[in-house]
């Protein structure tokens, strides 16, 4: 009680100072204070914004210069905070907790997506956005470094949002596209319901040299023509409902259904650029899934309470059957490859968690976690000759995995003093996996993941981070069945036998706020056990690439984040961001025995995003751009380098001054000259050096124009 009333009087001091009468802003600011109990308010009126004690408070009138509709235009602009959902790609509930709050509650858990939370929420129902910079007793952090909470207005009524989209592809396909959701008051809880639909026809070119005797001799030129059609349609279901004073259930379900289709044509000419031979293949990829999470929380007393979250998900998918033919001049017809995948898949996971905040200065939280997840696959392949279709045998081509893996864990959340709180936190982890079909085996494995986290605030403009944990990665499903790519000629051998691979991570952080902007540096440093990568191994008298573990490798990483307001170089209303990351990735080849990069990974990516608005005109425009350094991949008898060219350049413009509707056209791509692809391939082992052939390829989508509407009703 003692801090509100500090709150208050530092507050009501600060409105003193700017001035009286109070200005609109003047009052909104001493709300948010008054709201949020915050002491200390060290605010700057001129850019809506408040700080005190690791939360920086961002008014509605802070983002109006975005020209924002919906709530995620908002955290989108929030200085020096990325939106994550945290790692939805693993199997269960522990690692999917996003850096999200909508009134200081999780909005949901794996069914829907932070972007689709926040896309259906309009901006005028939001009052305020809170981003937390340090982990603190009275917000659920889950070990993330920062989390935004939105708070909603009281006393918001039905509302809706849509946003309708039309794109022109480089093979002149419009394709449409709609997102639309409403939401109603029932009672007094509420239902959101949202449809998500769209279509595509994007094509792929690409340009390709063989070059054999050595990679000396020009042997052939390919020409491909990929046209690829894309359509999906999305509902999603969300039931928030209050049942008492202390207890509330959140229900949310999506569905979806899927179709891809894909039609390739390729011309492959000699080095005189006489035709060799005409290739073609057509392939119908489609599925469907559904999920459907439920959450109920109950407030035991007012510093325990109790979460149970229910989550059910399952998918299956059918592909082709997808046959790859050869023609040559003269004699038409000579063969095909005939490809054909199916496989379903399935989780489901409880998870119960007690939370417990003795005091202002500590919270507690424990609980356990258990989730079932199975995958069966099975694809066949056959030699088609033009009078008989033969199967081909592939080894672990047809299989099922479950895994049964439960938890316990462990938080602790301790604001040592004003500046300084320690994260500490205990994963223990117990799974069993086993797999049947043309492999059988089971294996267990016990895990424990410890972490903790230190932030120092030196000022409200300093902060500094230091955490350690260890994590363990989950073993791909897809990695234990094989699997073949007939169109680079490629197959992967499904491996039973490999483990997890572990990290221990240490990583310091400095951030510094600079009035609406910031800057943060992150250099992390990750000693890994087992490292995932590529192994050889010979089935039937071939060599095959397969998932297996390399041995020890080390990652020095460093990051750079920054969030730049330009009026100060004249550009009015102009914000740039900017991402730089820096990889140096080291492990032992297993074939060479030399210290090389890990498979896969880039040194360098950067991404810079600008946008100016012009008020008065009701007008904005930006740009978007993204690089990514050259990337390795090392296989038995191949090396392959990965190349982005120029990196990847967008453009837009809006405006808001028709209907009350933001409309923004624009193009993605508009650098594009393709991606390149060097594949180096092997006489043997690559560990002998003896090149056999290179392949040289460039393969480009194109640019692709749009025009979108997105409003609120």
């Amino acid at each position: 009680m003692r801090g509100f009333y500090l709150n208050a009087v530092a507050c009501t001091a600060l409105m003193t100072a700017i001035g009286t009468p109070a200005s609109a802003l003047q009052t909104e600011i001493a709300a948010d204070c008054l709201a949020a109990a915050i002491g200390g308010c060290a605010t700057v009126a001129a850019s809506h914004v408040a700080t005190s004690n690791g939360v920086a408070v961002y008014a509605a009138a802070f983002f109006q210069t975005y020209s924002p509709v919906t709530a995620l235009d908002m955290v989108q602009r929030v200085p020096g905070f990325s939106l994550s959902g945290g790692d939805e790609g693993r199997r269960g509930l522990a690692d999917s907790f996003g850096n999200l709050l909508i009134n200081g509650a999780r909005p949901s858990n794996k069914s829907l997506s932070l972007q689709t939370v926040l896309q259906r929420i309009p901006m005028a129902d939001v009052e305020r956005i809170e981003l937390v910079q340090e982990a603190l007793p009275q917000y659920d952090m889950r070990g993330h470094a920062r989390l935004v909470n939105v708070i909603l207005r009281e006393g918001a009524g039905n509302s809706g949002s849509y946003s309708v989209v039309a794109r022109l592809s480089d093979a002149n396909r419009v394709g449409p596209g709609v997102d639309a959701s409403y939401t109603m008051r029932v009672g007094a809880g509420e239902i959101t319901a949202g449809i998500d639909a769209g279509w595509m026809g994007n094509r792929v070119r690409r340009r390709e040299e063989l070059w054999t005797g050595g990679g000396n001799t020009l042997a052939e030129r390919r020409f491909d023509n990929d046209q690829r059609h894309y359509q999906e349609i999305t509902p999603t279901f969300t039931l928030n409902y209050p049942l008492s004073d202390r207890s509330n259930i959140l229900f949310d379900a999506r569905a979806n259904w899927w179709e891809w289709r894909r039609t390739q044509r390729s011309f492959i000419d000699d080095s005189a650029g006489d035709p060799l031979r005409f290739e073609q293949n057509a392939t119908d990829n489609n599925g469907n899934s559904w999920s459907a999470t439920a959450t109920h929380t109950y407030e035991l007393t007012d510093q325990l309470s109790l979460e149970t979250i229910g989550l059910i998900s399952r998918e299956q998918w059918d592909d082709g059957p997808e046959a790859f033919e050869t023609f040559t001049p003269g004699t038409g017809f000579v063969g095909a490859m005939i490809f054909e995948a199916n496989g379903e898949y399935e989780e489901t996971a409880l998870r119960s968690t007690v939370s417990w905040t003795p005091n202002a200065r500590h919270s507690v939280e424990f609980g356990a976690e258990t989730a079932i997840n199975a995958r069966d696959t099975a694809f066949f392949l056959f030699d088609d000759d033009g009078t008989t279709i033969t199967p081909i045998n592939v080894p672990v081509s047809d299989t099922r995995v479950e895994e049964t893996r439960s938890e316990l864990f462990a938080n602790h959340v301790w604001s040592v003093s004003d500046r300084l709180s320690l994260e500490t936190g205990l994963r223990y982890e117990f799974s069993e996996i086993e797999q049947t079909g043309d492999a059988e085996q089971s294996r267990s494995f016990t895990y424990a993941k410890p972490s903790v986290t230190l932030t120092w605030r030196h000022d409200d403009e300093n902060r500094f981070r230091v955490s350690a944990r260890r994590d363990v990665a989950q073993l791909s499903f897809g990695k234990f069945a094989s699997s073949i790519d007939l169109t680079d000629n490629n197959s992967v051998l499904g491996n039973p036998d490999y483990v997890p691979q572990r990290t221990w991570t240490l990583e310091a952080e400095w951030e510094r706020r600079f009035g609406d902007g910031s800057f943060s540096l992150v250099v992390g440093h990750d000693w890994v056990q087992d490292l995932d990568d590529f192994i050889p191994i010979m089935s039937g008298g071939q060599v095959f690439d397969a998932p297996g573990n390399i041995g020890d490798g080390t990652n020095l990483r460093v990051t750079a984040n920054l969030t730049a307001p330009l009026d100060r170089f004249g550009l009015n209303n102009a914000v740039l961001d900017a991402f730089l990351e820096w990889y140096n990735t080291d492990v032992e080849d297993p074939l060479t025995f030399e210290n090389r990069p890990w498979s896969g990974y880039r040194e360098w990516e950067l991404r810079l995003d600008y946008r100016q608005t012009f008020p008065e005109a009701q007008m904005a425009w930006g740009w978007d751009y993204f690089w990514l350094s050259n990337g390795e991949i090392y296989r038995a008898q191949e090396f392959r380098q990965q190349g982005f060219t120029d990196g990847d350049l967008d453009i837009y413009v809006e405006t808001t001054r028709y209907w009350g509707v933001t409309i923004r056209a624009g193009i993605d791509g508009v650098i594009n000259n393709g991606d390149d692809r060097e594949r180096i391939f092997y006489d043997g082992s690559r560990a002998n050096g003896i090149i056999d052939a290179i392949e040289y390829q460039n393969a480009s989508m194109g640019d692709t124009a749009y025009i979108r509407a997105r409003g609120t009703f």
